[in-house]
C-alpha cells in the first residue's frame, strides 16, 4: 500500500506540473465559475437596488383622494389601507389638496358611474416612480359598495380567476423549457466524457515518457505491476475526481447565481442525488478506461502508435456520448437502457439518462456494481501489460497485439 501511494503522489506532482491538464482542468472551470457568479451577483444587486427604489417611492408617494360624485361610497372596508385614500366632499376641496401637495392626485367619480362607469384621474404631472398610485384600490372601495359591503365578494369580482394548470404527464415526462433545462443533460453527458479520456490521454503520455528515460525499468524493480497500474491510474482517477467536482460546481454556480442574467429560472437547481451518482460513474467509468490507457502507455513505443488503439478502447464511450447527446427525446428507449447499464458505456449514459429523466434505482446500483466488477478485472488484466512491457519494447503497437496482450496469448 505504501509503495502504490508513493507513485500516486509521484504521478499525481507530475501531472500538476502539465500546464495543458491545469488550465482545462482547474483554471477553466474556475474562471466560468467566477463569472458566473460575478454576473449573477452583479445582476441581484442590480435587482435589490431596483426594488428598493420601487420600494421607497412607494413608501414615499402621496395618498390619493377621490369625490363621490354617484354618492356610492358609504362603507369604509377594513381591508382598505389606511390613508391611502382620502374623502373630499366636492372638487374644489380635492384640488386645494392637490395644490398643497396633500396629495399625488384625485379620482372624480361620475355621477352617472353606475351606467357608465367613468372615473377620472387628476394630477398635474404624472411621474411614474414618485407618483406611483394603485388603481386598485377606487376600484375594490366602489365594488365593495355595489355589493353591499361584501368584502370577499368584492374581492372575488375583482380578481375572478385563478388559473392553475396540472399536466396528466407522468412527473419524469414533465420537462424544464428553460435553456438550462434543456441544455442540463448534455452538459452531464459533456462533463463526464471530457472527466474520463483527458486524464486518460495524459496517463498514456506520462507512461511512454518514463519507458523512453528509462524510469519504467528502475520502477518496476521495487514494485509490483499491481501496484504500478494500481499507483497511476489512481492518481489520475483523483485529479479527474478534481475536475468532475469543479465542472459541477461550475453548474451549481450557473444555476444557483445566474439568475434572470442567465434566464435560469428561479425554482431550478441541481440534483444533489445527481451529482452523487456522477461521482460514482466517473470512479467506475475511469478505472475501466484508466486501467486501459495504462496498458497502452505500456505497451506503445512512442505517441504515434497509441492513436488507433486509443480509438478502439474510446469507441463505446464516443458511441455513449454521441447517442445521449442526440436523443434525449427518449432516454428510457431500450437501446438507451442498455447503454446504461452496460459497462463500458454506462458512465456517459446512465447520468444522460438521470438528467433527462426518472431512472429506477435497481437500474442505477446495478449499472455501478457492474461497472466496478469490469473494473477490477480490467486492472487485474492490465498489470500483464507492465510485466510483458519489456518483452514488447519496440514492437509496433496495435489493436490486435493489445488485446492478445491484454487477454494475455502474446
Amino acid at each position: 500500500m505504501q509503495k502504490t501511494l508513493m507513485i500516486m503522489a509521484a504521478e499525481i506532482r507530475t501531472s500538476l506540473r502539465r500546464k495543458s491538464f491545469v488550465i482545462i482542468a482547474i483554471v477553466a472551470p474556475v474562471v466560468m465559475g467566477l463569472i458566473a457568479l460575478g454576473i449573477g451577483l452583479a445582476s441581484r444587486n442590480a435587482m435589490e437596488d431596483t426594488l428598493a427604489t420601487a420600494a421607497a417611492a412607494v413608501a414615499a408617494s402621496r395618498p390619493a383622494g377621490y369625490v363621490d360624485g354617484a354618492g356610492l361610497i358609504r362603507i369604509l372596508p377594513a381591508d382598505l389601507p389606511a390613508d391611502q385614500l382620502i374623502r373630499y366632499d366636492d372638487e374644489a376641496a380635492a384640488q386645494a389638496a392637490l395644490h398643497a401637495n396633500t396629495i399625488a392626485g384625485y379620482y372624480l367619480i361620475a355621477p352617472d358611474y353606475v351606467q357608465s362607469g367613468r372615473v377620472t384621474y387628476v394630477t398635474p404631472e404624472f411621474r411614474v416612480l414618485s407618483d406611483r398610485l394603485d388603481a386598485g384600490l377606487i376600484e375594490h372601495l366602489l365594488l365593495v359598495n355595489l355589493l353591499g359591503g361584501d368584502t370577499a365578494l368584492a374581492s372575488a369580482v375583482q380578481q375572478p380567476l385563478e388559473v392553475r394548470t396540472t399536466s396528466l404527464a407522468p412527473a419524469a415526462a414533465a420537462t424544464d423549457e428553460s435553456w438550462i433545462g434543456e441544455m442540463f443533460p448534455l452538459f452531464m453527458v459533456l462533463i463526464l466524457y471530457m472527466a474520463l479520456i483527458m486524464p486518460g490521454g495524459i496517463l498514456i503520455n506520462a507512461l511512454i515518457d518514463e519507458k523512453k528515460n528509462r524510469v519504467m525499468e528502475v520502477l518496476m524493480t521495487s514494485v509490483s505491476a499491481a501496484q504500478m497500474v494500481t499507483g497511476k491510474v489512481a492518481a489520475l482517477g483523483l485529479l479527474g475526481l478534481l475536475m468532475t467536482a469543479l465542472w459541477l460546481g461550475v453548474l451549481w454556480a450557473v444555476s444557483s447565481f445566474g439568475g434572470s442574467a442567465l434566464a435560469i429560472p428561479a425554482g431550478f437547481s441541481l440534483p444533489i442525488s445527481l451529482l452523487l451518482w456522477a461521482l460514482i460513474y466517473f470512479l467506475g467509468g475511469y478505472a475501466i478506461y484508466g486501467a486501459q490507457f495504462a496498458g497502452i502507455g505500456a505497451l506503445a513505443p512512442d505517441v504515434n502508435q497509441t492513436k488507433s488503439v486509443t480509438w478502439i478502447v474510446m469507441m463505446p464511450i464516443i458511441i455513449a456520448y454521441v447517442f445521449m447527446a442526440t436523443s434525449f427525446s427518449n432516454p428510457t428507449g431500450p437501446f438507451a437502457v442498455f447503454l446504461s447499464l452496460f459497462p463500458l458505456t454506462s458512465s456517459v449514459a446512465m447520468i444522460g439518462r438521470m438528467a433527462a429523466t426518472e431512472v429506477p434505482l435497481w437500474q442505477a446500483v446495478l449499472a455501478a456494481v457492474l461497472q466496478f466488477i469490469t473494473a477490477y478485472f480490467i486492472i487485474r488484466l492490465t498489470a500483464r501489460l507492465f510485466r510483458a512491457q519489456h518483452l514488447l519494447t519496440g514492437q509496433p503497437l496495435t489493436p490486435k497485439v493489445f488485446y492478445k496482450t491484454l487477454l494475455g496469448r502474446a
